[in-house]
């Protein structure tokens, strides 16, 4: 009889890719009320929190639309792997 222990411990589990802000664009200045900003980052997010607007989360970008309230913007978003403030000014529409 043999037994034993140790070896490949393999659970299945894999571990989770770090995600790190690439970009944004427009990159700063200003924003219309009713603009989208897309946030690329180097691997695909989970999950994103923004405040304020609205994420959609599509591979590696994230589109984030408003309405923004017109004036100085600065804008959080956050993930499992940071937090990025982004500071704009929101225009009226055209």
């Amino acid at each position: 009889m043999l037994a034993g222990c140790g070896g490949d411990d393999d659970t299945g589990i894999d571990e989770p890719v770090p995600v790190n802000f690439v970009s944004a664009s427009p990159s700063g200045g200003q924003i219309a009320t009713n603009g989208t900003i897309r946030v690329t980052f180097d691997n695909a997010p989970d999950d994103i929190m923004v405040s304020p607007g609205t994420v959609k989360i599509t591979d590696k970008t994230a589109a984030i639309t408003g309405p923004f309230t017109p004036g100085k913007l600065a804008l959080t978003i956050t993930w499992a792997d940071g937090t990025k403030v982004l500071n704009y000014k929101v225009t009226a529409p055209d």
